[in-house]
């Protein structure tokens, strides 16, 4: 009898290793494999000249790396000054409909990048009224300084998000202990509430520096070529040039780079402090609401909200009235589904249907892979910080233009090209993977290790009947995030992505190039819209499930 639990027992064992490399497995095919296959095959000691040489290739690529690291500095520093205080005020005090206010305030960074780019062409372009009363403003719509604001604009919300979060992992008993103990304002801050949204503060800020580092739909569209960054830079050398073993150094030398920043991220992550207590934290309440800072923290939202909605309102008013100064009108959208049907050759629907089917695609997947990974890891009790949680994170230092190349190298003598749909859900999930599963685990910490334990004992399905239902508010979560982001990947859906496959992230690229401006700005503002919509969709499912917990 003995031996038999031991072979079940083990058997047991193989299944949740398995489940705990899930996602690895998934990654190691879709972006590993082939990252290895083609450096194998493609890259050339001969080709280093192309970096390090005096040609004028060499000096323009040398120019996007600077350009990668002034403006993923830039932006890094920028997000932290913007969000970080943000971050504060919403983590630390209680307010009336305060979950619709974060969900508002973190919408930036759901955003398809193509479609923020746009706004900003129409808020601050030539045209508009706001340039034409403080001229300064153009410069937000274009080269340098108009990406770091586009890149600020994408992740200061996301600084704010870390922060708040971190300060809502604070235990207010121990706050409220070091008061009576005669603890200081700043004292408290630094080692008690404010302890990790310091370190989620720091982690926002690095993310911020690794997708502007990696940005792509700015300094493609708005930048130039003086403005470049190495994603871009890789993608006209093999998309213009076909440059593939030139492209396949340049991407081999980024993610050597960007280890060190994935490396930082992950130690400070590590460091954060695990909850243990479910009723770890409770904001200030309406009686501090007559300090200074909880005004002035008020007023800073407040700005901050009205610029959202005004970044996001000139994408709908620009697709009634493309200049800002004729009469309203839906030409745009008649152009949409009319003429550029035409232009493209392909039917006006198809770019529809693409982004709906891969959003749905991959986020149902990457959901599926967290729920394997946090299954396995829970049952072997396995740590944050195992080794193996490392290859999570390929596609932080992989970029994405590489990760398109790779697949479509090492798999296009295996797949039909009518499966071409197959690679790019591939590397939206991929893409997606360590946000959801960082989601997924937040809402799985949470759950008491004894309600698992009695389920067992009780010869219950403990993942089904207490920890998807008590995590049922981070599932909606994790597949709100997988959606928007299969939204937003623009970099390598752009690079694989035919007219059959085109989504409308794509197609508005596609328009933009083609001059047809008006029927961008109506796909952009019909892009935004189901953003917002499936967004807010998820949200009301978290609601839902919070009533569980």
């Amino acid at each position: 009898m003995a031996e038999h639990n031991g072979v079940v027992m083990k058997s047991n064992n193989i299944k949740w290793w398995a489940f705990l490399f899930a996602p690895s497995i998934f990654l190691l095919l879709v972006i590993g494999i082939p990252f290895i296959y083609v450096v194998v095959n493609f890259f050339s000691l001969n080709e280093m000249s192309a970096f390090f040489g005096k040609s004028s290739l060499a000096v323009l690529s040398r120019q996007a790396f600077i350009n990668s690291f002034a403006q993923g500095i830039d932006s890094a520093i920028l997000s932290l000054i913007i969000g970080f205080p943000l971050g504060l005020f919403i983590g630390r005090y209680a307010m009336r409909y305060s979950r619709v206010l974060k969900s508002f305030i973190i919408m930036p960074f759901f955003m398809p990048s193509i479609v923020i780019v746009l706004a900003f062409l129409s808020l601050f372009g030539r045209s508009s009224p706001l340039v034409g009363m403080i001229p300064l403003l153009h410069y937000l719509s274009s080269g340098f300084i108009g990406i770091i604001a586009i890149n600020t604009f994408f992740n200061a919300p996301l600084v704010a998000f870390l922060t708040s979060s971190g300060i809502e992992k604070s235990h207010r008993g121990i706050e409220e202990a070091s008061i009576l103990l005669g603890a200081g304002r700043v004292d408290r801050f630094l080692n008690i509430w404010g302890r990790n949204g310091i370190k989620g503060a720091l982690g926002g800020t690095v993310l911020s520096f690794l997708y502007s580092f990696s940005g792509f739909a700015a300094p493609l569209i708005i930048g130039g070529p003086s403005n470049f960054t190495i994603e871009t830079w890789i993608y006209f050398v093999v998309k213009e040039e076909g440059f593939v073993q030139i492209g396949v150094l340049f991407g081999l030398l980024q993610s050597l780079f960007l280890v060190i920043p994935l490396i930082i991220y992950l130690y400070i992550i590590s460091r954060q402090i695990p909850v243990d207590d479910v009723s770890y934290y409770r904001k200030n309440s309406g009686n501090k609401r007559g300090e200074l800072a909880f005004i002035l923290g008020s007023l800073y939202t407040t700005l901050f909200i009205i610029g959202e909605f005004v970044v996001f309102a000139s994408i709908i008013i620009s697709s009634f009235d493309i200049g800002w100064n004729s009469s309203l009108n839906i030409n745009s959208y008649s152009d949409l589904f009319g003429k550029v049907s035409s232009s493209l050759d392909i039917p006006a629907y198809l770019p529809f249907i693409n982004t709906i089917f891969y959003g749905v695609t991959t986020s149902i997947i990457v959901t599926s892979l967290g729920i394997l990974w946090i299954t396995g890891r829970r049952r072997l009790n396995s740590k944050n910080d195992s080794a193996w949680d490392f290859m999570q994170y390929l596609s932080f230092i992989i970029p994405s233009i590489m990760m398109a190349l790779s697949v479509s190298v090492l798999y296009e003598s295996i797949i039909s090209p009518s499966l071409l749909w197959v690679l790019i859900i591939g590397v939206q999930s991929a893409v997606s993977i360590p946000v959801v599963l960082r989601v997924i685990s937040g809402g799985f910490s949470e759950i008491p290790s004894t309600l698992t334990d009695s389920s067992k004992i009780l010869g219950g399905y403990p993942l089904f009947e207490v920890e998807l239902p008590l995590a049922g508010s981070a599932l909606a979560t994790a597949l709100m995030f997988g959606f928007a982001i299969s939204l937003g990947e623009f970099t390598a859906t752009n690079f694989l992505s035919t007219n059959t496959f085109m989504p409308l992230s794509v197609e508005i690229y596609s328009l933009q190039s083609l001059r047809l401006a008006s029927a961008s700005y109506a796909a952009a503002s019909i892009l935004m819209v189901m953003s917002f919509v499936f967004f807010f969709a998820i949200q009301k499912a978290g609601d839902r499930f919070i009533g569980i917990r």
